[in-house]
């Protein structure tokens, strides 16, 4: 029973639909796959850089915020100034940076306040006269250095810090403490900065302080959080910066963090990571959808394509079989006559026949050099030799070349007798044979040439060579012997040993030398 067998034309068309269907596939899935890296990375950068931004923006008003409650502390050394109708106009000048400042004696009593009276969110009124006993304040007394401090939350959960700087009399005299407050959840400078940063896309911003206590987020109840224990707050705890892909509870983000370098606060940007599966799921709809139409187009081209071409091979296989069952099976040129298909049958007839013209040239090629290789040389010079043609020999073998392989390796070993093969091309004529006689050992066939021309060339060549720099970076030097077609001479292995021997005696006698062989005694 015959096995059922395929068409040509069905073949080739099932198999451009499984390319365009594969490629298309692998398309689709590189494409998608290099999207979502781009875009993974664009929004971990992003993030990233823009964390640094809000940190930078917030080191700059905490400078700021420290710089002027110095020099409202400075100002106040003098008697003259501490009065409490300049605080208020300090203050009212300052009141998008502080909430309040006050000046408090080396006891913590408040002597000026403004506004004049404060109602803490805690209900408690501080005025003028109240005396503060708070950590804070006794180490601003005792330091009696500016400095800013940690973040503080009341009994009703409002977030505070206090800017504070020393203040000295005319005489030097340290007479107390200058304080500014900042409520975080208040409209101010820091309030202002890091905002709540929410976006449509679900991208926001938080900002946590060193003990890892969130101190500004879109979501109020997540204030004063403690994530201490989160992978991110621990890399921030070192004061690192860095990006990261990030879970939170069922969702992935890409997070961009760093620090501040004032009050080593972090902040953190983080864009869900769905984010980007919107763009993906557009990109996938316009690959389908363009596949889609490439195939029918690719479809139609090849329909045409196929039949084109399996027509005349149809015919061919036709003719062929019909000549097989008829014992007629040597095929000429003249015996083809498939009505117009003649031509492209011609064709391939006479490329199978180049083919096969360039198999035997390659067969008479070197693989690694591109000369003609022993079995060429060994045709040509027996045939020169059976038609008494003149011609002398040149044979050259690379000194110490096992060295050059030793310390350069075999790969750079191969250079060298490429770049040698190329050396030895430029000395020959078109009527002469460059070959390779076997590992690092060359020659020339010289047609026409006596033995002195061919000893000139000879010595041409090994200057040449030995002032040139190899692959190895360094000149390579070749030993040569030549001889020439004598009358007695019926073989080639007698002229083969004649320049042989001379290349023997070159190797004897130091290398980097020809010698022209001369009749042995």
């Amino acid at each position: 029973m015959m096995k059922k067998v395929l068409k040509l034309n069905v073949v080739i068309n099932i198999l451009v639909i499984l390319v365009v269907f594969f490629a298309t596939v692998i398309h689709l899935y590189s494409s998608m796959d290099a999207l979502r890296t781009s875009l993974t990375n664009n929004y971990l950068e992003s993030n990233h850089n823009y964390a640094i931004k809000l940190a930078e923006e917030v080191d700059y008003i905490t400078d700021e915020l420290q710089k002027r409650i110095i020099t409202i502390a400075n100002l106040s050394s003098s008697s003259d100034f501490r009065q409490q109708s300049n605080l208020d106009t300090l203050f009212y000048s300052e009141n998008d940076h502080f909430n309040s400042i006050f000046f408090t004696d080396t006891k913590g009593v408040i002597q000026l306040i403004s506004p004049s009276v404060i109602n803490t969110p805690d209900n408690i009124s501080v005025r003028a006269g109240t005396k503060i006993d708070s950590e804070i304040m006794k180490r601003a007394l005792t330091e009696k250095k500016p400095f800013i401090s940690e973040v503080y939350k009341t009994k009703s959960g409002t977030l505070f810090l206090l800017v504070t700087a020393p203040v000295f009399n005319e005489q030097r005299e340290h007479i107390g403490v200058m304080v500014g407050t900042v409520y975080l959840e208040d409209q101010n400078a820091i309030k202002i900065a890091l905002g709540t940063h929410g976006y449509d896309d679900g991208s926001y911003v938080f900002a946590v302080d060193k003990k890892g206590h969130i101190i500004s987020h879109p979501n109020i109840s997540r204030i004063y959080a403690d994530i201490s224990d989160n992978p991110i707050m621990k890399i921030l705890k070192q004061g690192k910066s860095g990006f990261d892909k990030v879970t939170k509870g069922d969702k992935e983000y890409f997070a961009g963090y760093t620090t501040t370098k004032n009050l080593g606060w972090g902040i953190v940007s983080l864009t869900p990571a769905s984010t980007i599966n919107e763009p993906i799921n557009d990109l996938l709809i316009k690959i389908v959808t363009r596949s889609l139409t490439t195939l029918i187009i690719l479809l139609i081209i090849a329909t045409f394509l196929v039949r084109s071409i399996t027509k005349p091979l149809t015919e061919l296989a036709l003719y062929s079989e019909k000549s097989i069952l008829n014992r007629k099976i040597d095929i000429g040129k003249d015996d083809i006559n498939i009505q117009s298909h003649i031509y492209e049958i011609n064709q391939l007839y006479r490329q199978v026949k180049s083919h096969l013209v360039m198999l035997k040239k390659e067969v008479q090629l070197d693989g690694l050099t591109g000369l003609a290789n022993r079995r060429t040389f060994d045709e040509i010079i027996k045939d020169w030799i059976n038609k008494r043609q003149s011609f002398s020999i040149i044979f050259l073998d690379i000194d110490n070349f096992k060295k050059v392989n030793d310390t350069y390796g075999h790969l750079v070993g191969d250079d060298v007798l490429r770049y040698l093969s190329a050396t030895i091309n430029n000395f020959s004529s078109e009527d002469d044979l460059s070959f390779r006689y076997g590992g690092e050992e060359f020659g020339i066939l010289l047609k026409n040439k006596s033995e002195d021309e061919a000893y000139k060339i000879a010595e041409q060549l090994r200057r040449k060579i030995e002032q040139t720099a190899s692959p190895t970076g360094k000149p390579i030097t070749v030993s040569l012997g030549v001889t020439s077609l004598k009358e007695m001479d019926n073989h080639p292995k007698t002229i083969i040993e004649r320049a042989d021997y001379a290349l023997y005696q070159s190797k004897k006698t130091g290398k980097n030398r020809t010698t022209l062989y001369k009749k042995q005694d």
